[in-house]
Protein backbone atom coordinates (compact mmCIF):
# COMPACT_ATOMS: atom_id res chain seq x y z
CA UNK A 1 0.00 0.00 0.00
CA UNK A 2 2.99 2.45 0.86
CA UNK A 3 4.32 1.90 -2.68
CA UNK A 4 1.53 2.27 -4.22
CA UNK A 5 0.97 5.92 -2.30
CA UNK A 6 4.24 6.66 -3.27
CA UNK A 7 3.85 6.06 -6.66
CA UNK A 8 0.55 7.85 -6.56
CA UNK A 9 2.47 10.80 -5.06
CA UNK A 10 5.29 10.73 -7.50
CA UNK A 11 2.78 11.64 -10.27
CA UNK A 12 2.29 14.49 -9.37
CA UNK A 13 5.75 15.98 -9.08
CA UNK A 14 7.08 17.97 -11.99
CA UNK A 15 9.60 15.31 -13.78
CA UNK A 16 7.03 12.39 -13.88
CA UNK A 17 4.52 14.82 -15.31
CA UNK A 18 6.93 16.03 -17.93
CA UNK A 19 7.59 11.88 -18.54
CA UNK A 20 3.90 11.28 -18.97
CA UNK A 21 3.53 14.45 -21.24
CA UNK A 22 6.31 13.35 -23.64
CA UNK A 23 5.02 9.41 -23.68
CA UNK A 24 1.48 11.08 -25.30
CA UNK A 25 3.57 13.64 -27.54
CA UNK A 26 5.71 10.73 -28.76
CA UNK A 27 2.85 8.97 -29.63
CA UNK A 28 0.92 11.65 -31.14
CA UNK A 29 3.82 12.55 -33.23
CA UNK A 30 3.98 8.70 -34.62
CA UNK A 31 0.77 9.10 -35.68
CA UNK A 32 1.41 12.07 -37.56
CA UNK A 33 4.31 10.67 -39.52
CA UNK A 34 3.05 7.70 -40.40
CA UNK A 35 0.38 9.36 -41.77
CA UNK A 36 2.70 11.52 -43.72
CA UNK A 37 4.58 8.53 -45.00
CA UNK A 38 1.62 6.95 -46.29
CA UNK A 39 0.54 10.81 -47.78
CA UNK A 40 3.97 10.68 -49.63
CA UNK A 41 5.76 7.39 -50.05
CA UNK A 42 8.87 8.67 -49.19
CA UNK A 43 10.87 6.79 -47.25
CA UNK A 44 13.36 9.44 -45.60
CA UNK A 45 9.56 9.95 -43.84
CA UNK A 46 9.91 6.26 -43.30
CA UNK A 47 12.95 6.39 -41.56
CA UNK A 48 11.94 9.46 -39.55
CA UNK A 49 9.03 7.22 -38.56
CA UNK A 50 11.13 5.00 -37.24
CA UNK A 51 12.71 7.07 -35.30
CA UNK A 52 9.51 8.24 -33.57
CA UNK A 53 8.88 4.81 -33.01
CA UNK A 54 12.23 4.73 -30.78
CA UNK A 55 10.86 7.76 -29.36
CA UNK A 56 7.91 6.07 -28.00
CA UNK A 57 9.99 3.42 -26.62
CA UNK A 58 12.17 5.81 -24.85
CA UNK A 59 9.47 7.93 -23.22
CA UNK A 60 7.97 5.39 -21.95
CA UNK A 61 11.51 3.63 -20.66
CA UNK A 62 12.26 7.11 -18.89
CA UNK A 63 8.67 7.21 -17.21
CA UNK A 64 9.33 4.04 -16.02
CA UNK A 65 12.89 5.02 -14.60
CA UNK A 66 11.25 8.30 -12.76
CA UNK A 67 8.63 6.45 -11.19
CA UNK A 68 11.32 3.58 -10.22
CA UNK A 69 14.09 6.57 -9.18
CA UNK A 70 11.28 8.20 -6.77
CA UNK A 71 10.79 4.99 -4.92
CA UNK A 72 12.08 5.42 -0.85
CA UNK A 73 15.03 3.09 0.34
CA UNK A 74 14.18 0.47 1.15
CA UNK A 75 15.75 -3.20 2.58
CA UNK A 76 17.77 -4.19 -0.65
CA UNK A 77 18.39 -0.21 -2.18
CA UNK A 78 19.11 1.69 1.38
CA UNK A 79 20.69 4.11 -0.89
CA UNK A 80 17.33 4.29 -2.85
CA UNK A 81 16.86 4.01 -6.38
CA UNK A 82 18.21 7.36 -7.82
CA UNK A 83 20.29 5.38 -10.68
CA UNK A 84 17.32 4.64 -12.62
CA UNK A 85 17.60 7.62 -14.05
CA UNK A 86 21.41 6.47 -15.55
CA UNK A 87 20.07 3.27 -16.42
CA UNK A 88 17.31 4.99 -18.59
CA UNK A 89 19.59 7.40 -19.83
CA UNK A 90 21.79 4.84 -21.00
CA UNK A 91 19.33 2.82 -22.80
CA UNK A 92 18.16 6.02 -24.82
CA UNK A 93 21.60 7.03 -25.59
CA UNK A 94 21.83 3.20 -27.60
CA UNK A 95 18.18 3.99 -29.16
CA UNK A 96 19.65 7.29 -30.45
CA UNK A 97 22.38 6.04 -31.85
CA UNK A 98 20.28 2.78 -33.22
CA UNK A 99 18.12 5.67 -35.08
CA UNK A 100 21.07 7.32 -36.30
CA UNK A 101 22.58 4.41 -37.84
CA UNK A 102 19.54 3.34 -39.37
CA UNK A 103 18.40 6.64 -40.94
CA UNK A 104 22.02 6.88 -42.63
CA UNK A 105 21.78 3.35 -43.74
CA UNK A 106 18.29 4.22 -45.13
CA UNK A 107 19.69 7.36 -47.13
CA UNK A 108 22.61 5.39 -48.47
CA UNK A 109 20.35 2.62 -49.97
CA UNK A 110 17.81 5.75 -51.37
CA UNK A 111 21.21 7.54 -53.15
CA UNK A 112 22.04 4.54 -54.58
CA UNK A 113 17.91 4.21 -55.62
CA UNK A 114 15.89 6.83 -56.03
CA UNK A 115 12.09 6.66 -55.93
CA UNK A 116 9.78 9.50 -56.99
CA UNK A 117 7.72 10.66 -54.29
CA UNK A 118 3.57 11.65 -54.29
CA UNK A 119 1.60 14.08 -52.99
CA UNK A 120 4.41 16.05 -51.06
CA UNK A 121 2.54 19.41 -50.23
CA UNK A 122 0.19 17.37 -48.18
CA UNK A 123 2.88 15.28 -46.66
CA UNK A 124 5.11 18.54 -46.15
CA UNK A 125 2.31 20.20 -43.74
CA UNK A 126 1.64 16.67 -41.74
CA UNK A 127 5.47 16.60 -41.17
CA UNK A 128 5.95 20.32 -40.22
CA UNK A 129 3.23 20.18 -37.67
CA UNK A 130 4.67 16.83 -36.38
CA UNK A 131 7.96 18.27 -35.93
CA UNK A 132 7.08 21.66 -34.05
CA UNK A 133 5.15 19.76 -31.87
CA UNK A 134 8.25 17.83 -31.08
CA UNK A 135 9.95 20.86 -30.84
CA UNK A 136 7.72 22.49 -28.08
CA UNK A 137 7.81 18.63 -25.80
CA UNK A 138 11.74 18.96 -26.42
CA UNK A 139 11.57 22.21 -24.95
CA UNK A 140 9.32 21.81 -21.92
CA UNK A 141 11.42 18.07 -21.17
CA UNK A 142 14.97 20.14 -20.87
CA UNK A 143 13.70 22.90 -18.70
CA UNK A 144 12.20 20.42 -16.46
CA UNK A 145 15.07 18.37 -16.19
CA UNK A 146 17.26 21.39 -15.49
CA UNK A 147 15.19 22.23 -12.57
CA UNK A 148 15.08 18.60 -10.94
CA UNK A 149 18.36 18.01 -12.37
CA UNK A 150 17.03 14.62 -14.20
CA UNK A 151 19.58 12.31 -16.50
CA UNK A 152 16.76 10.59 -17.46
CA UNK A 153 14.75 13.85 -18.76
CA UNK A 154 17.41 15.32 -20.50
CA UNK A 155 18.45 12.04 -22.25
CA UNK A 156 14.55 12.16 -23.31
CA UNK A 157 14.89 15.48 -24.13
CA UNK A 158 18.00 15.03 -26.17
CA UNK A 159 16.53 12.26 -27.77
CA UNK A 160 13.76 14.84 -29.29
CA UNK A 161 15.89 17.31 -30.40
CA UNK A 162 17.79 14.81 -32.69
CA UNK A 163 14.58 14.10 -33.63
CA UNK A 164 13.65 17.71 -35.01
CA UNK A 165 16.80 17.77 -36.46
CA UNK A 166 15.66 14.72 -38.53
CA UNK A 167 12.75 15.76 -39.59
CA UNK A 168 14.06 19.16 -40.40
CA UNK A 169 16.82 17.38 -42.74
CA UNK A 170 14.01 15.35 -44.09
CA UNK A 171 11.39 18.38 -44.87
CA UNK A 172 14.12 20.19 -46.46
CA UNK A 173 15.05 17.15 -48.59
CA UNK A 174 11.63 16.44 -49.43
CA UNK A 175 11.14 19.96 -49.93
CA UNK A 176 14.07 20.16 -52.57
CA UNK A 177 12.44 17.19 -54.36
CA UNK A 178 9.66 19.36 -54.86
CA UNK A 179 11.26 22.21 -56.20
CA UNK A 180 13.99 20.91 -58.78
CA UNK A 181 12.95 17.25 -58.72
CA UNK A 182 15.89 15.79 -58.08
CA UNK A 183 15.38 13.00 -56.14
CA UNK A 184 19.04 12.83 -54.85
CA UNK A 185 18.49 15.87 -51.99
CA UNK A 186 15.88 13.78 -49.80
CA UNK A 187 18.69 11.06 -48.75
CA UNK A 188 21.66 13.45 -49.02
CA UNK A 189 19.92 15.90 -46.56
CA UNK A 190 19.33 12.74 -44.20
CA UNK A 191 22.47 11.48 -44.58
CA UNK A 192 24.38 14.58 -42.80
CA UNK A 193 22.01 15.01 -39.96
CA UNK A 194 22.45 11.23 -39.34
CA UNK A 195 26.01 11.37 -38.82
CA UNK A 196 25.21 14.52 -35.72
CA UNK A 197 21.87 12.06 -34.31
CA UNK A 198 25.21 9.66 -34.07
CA UNK A 199 27.44 11.65 -32.06
CA UNK A 200 23.96 13.00 -29.65
CA UNK A 201 23.63 9.30 -28.99
CA UNK A 202 27.39 8.76 -28.12
CA UNK A 203 27.05 12.07 -26.07
CA UNK A 204 24.28 10.80 -24.37
CA UNK A 205 25.08 6.88 -23.09
CA UNK A 206 28.79 8.34 -22.20
CA UNK A 207 27.31 10.87 -19.33
CA UNK A 208 24.99 8.13 -18.40
CA UNK A 209 27.86 5.88 -17.91
CA UNK A 210 29.72 8.17 -16.41
CA UNK A 211 26.92 8.63 -13.78
CA UNK A 212 26.65 4.82 -12.88
CA UNK A 213 30.74 5.18 -11.65
CA UNK A 214 29.75 7.58 -8.94
CA UNK A 215 31.09 10.91 -9.64
CA UNK A 216 32.51 13.21 -7.34
CA UNK A 217 30.43 16.38 -6.77
CA UNK A 218 31.43 19.44 -8.56
CA UNK A 219 34.75 21.41 -7.36
CA UNK A 220 32.51 24.03 -6.51
CA UNK A 221 30.44 21.95 -4.49
CA UNK A 222 33.03 20.44 -2.46
CA UNK A 223 34.39 23.85 -1.89
CA UNK A 224 31.36 24.72 -0.20
CA UNK A 225 31.88 22.00 1.85
CA UNK A 226 35.20 22.76 2.76
CA UNK A 227 34.12 26.25 3.59
CA UNK A 228 31.45 25.09 5.99
CA UNK A 229 33.61 23.18 7.81
CA UNK A 230 36.62 25.67 8.23
CA UNK A 231 33.92 28.41 9.44
CA UNK A 232 34.15 25.71 12.67
CA UNK A 233 37.52 25.63 13.37
CA UNK A 234 36.99 26.92 16.80
CA UNK A 235 34.64 23.49 17.75
CA UNK A 236 36.78 21.05 15.92
CA UNK A 237 40.36 20.09 15.26
CA UNK A 238 40.48 18.82 11.89
CA UNK A 239 38.47 16.83 9.32
CA UNK A 240 39.99 14.91 6.92
CA UNK A 241 39.26 11.74 4.45
CA UNK A 242 36.43 13.92 2.86
CA UNK A 243 34.54 12.03 0.17
CA UNK A 244 31.86 13.40 -1.36
CA UNK A 245 29.70 12.04 -4.77
CA UNK A 246 26.12 12.16 -6.63
CA UNK A 247 23.46 9.88 -8.01
CA UNK A 248 20.80 11.86 -9.88
CA UNK A 249 19.82 14.56 -7.25
CA UNK A 250 21.11 13.03 -4.43
CA UNK A 251 24.33 13.95 -2.86
CA UNK A 252 26.44 11.64 -0.41
CA UNK A 253 29.24 12.62 1.49
CA UNK A 254 31.35 11.53 4.42
CA UNK A 255 34.16 12.37 6.23
CA UNK A 256 36.95 11.64 9.48
CA UNK A 257 36.07 14.86 11.90
CA UNK A 258 38.57 15.30 14.97
CA UNK A 259 36.92 16.63 18.24
CA UNK A 260 38.53 17.97 21.40
CA UNK A 261 37.86 14.69 23.84
CA UNK A 262 37.17 16.84 26.74
CA UNK A 263 33.98 16.94 24.93
CA UNK A 264 30.97 14.50 26.01
CA UNK A 265 29.50 12.02 24.04
CA UNK A 266 26.19 14.07 23.71
CA UNK A 267 28.00 17.93 22.56
CA UNK A 268 29.96 15.55 20.12
CA UNK A 269 26.34 14.52 18.59
CA UNK A 270 25.54 17.94 19.10
CA UNK A 271 27.85 19.14 17.25
CA UNK A 272 27.90 16.98 14.30
CA UNK A 273 24.32 17.74 13.41
CA UNK A 274 25.08 21.66 13.72
CA UNK A 275 27.29 20.74 11.10
CA UNK A 276 25.14 18.31 9.09
CA UNK A 277 22.32 21.26 9.15
CA UNK A 278 24.65 23.46 8.07
CA UNK A 279 25.61 21.64 4.86
CA UNK A 280 22.43 20.54 4.12
CA UNK A 281 21.33 24.43 4.25
CA UNK A 282 23.55 24.87 1.36
CA UNK A 283 23.08 21.59 -0.29
CA UNK A 284 19.53 20.45 0.06
CA UNK A 285 19.19 16.64 0.71
CA UNK A 286 22.87 15.88 0.86
CA UNK A 287 23.12 12.18 3.08
CA UNK A 288 26.03 12.70 5.22
CA UNK A 289 28.16 10.27 7.77
CA UNK A 290 30.32 11.69 9.63
CA UNK A 291 33.27 9.81 11.81
CA UNK A 292 34.51 11.14 15.02
CA UNK A 293 38.18 10.92 16.21
CA UNK A 294 39.23 12.25 19.32
CA UNK A 295 41.85 14.33 19.60
CA UNK A 296 45.55 13.66 20.20
CA UNK A 297 47.45 13.96 23.56
CA UNK A 298 49.34 16.81 22.85
CA UNK A 299 46.45 18.92 22.10
CA UNK A 300 46.81 22.04 23.97
CA UNK A 301 43.03 23.21 24.29
CA UNK A 302 42.42 19.33 26.04
CA UNK A 303 45.99 19.28 27.70
CA UNK A 304 45.19 22.13 30.25
CA UNK A 305 41.59 20.45 31.20
CA UNK A 306 43.17 17.80 32.55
Amino acid sequence: MKQVFTRLTALRTPKVRAAAISVAASLGILACKYAAYLITGSVAILSDTVESVVNVVAANVALTSLLVAVQPPDATHQYGHGKAEYISSATEGALIFIAGAWILTTAIQRLLNPVPLRSLDAGLIVLAAATVANYLTARLLMRVSRDAHSIALEADARHLQADVLTSVAVFVGVALVRLTGFQRFDPLVGAVVSLHILQIGVDVSRRAIGGLMDPSLPADEVERIRQILDAHREDIVEYHALRARKTGVQRFLDLHLVLHRTLSVGQAHALCDHLEEHIRSDLPGADITIHVEPCGPNCPRCSTKR
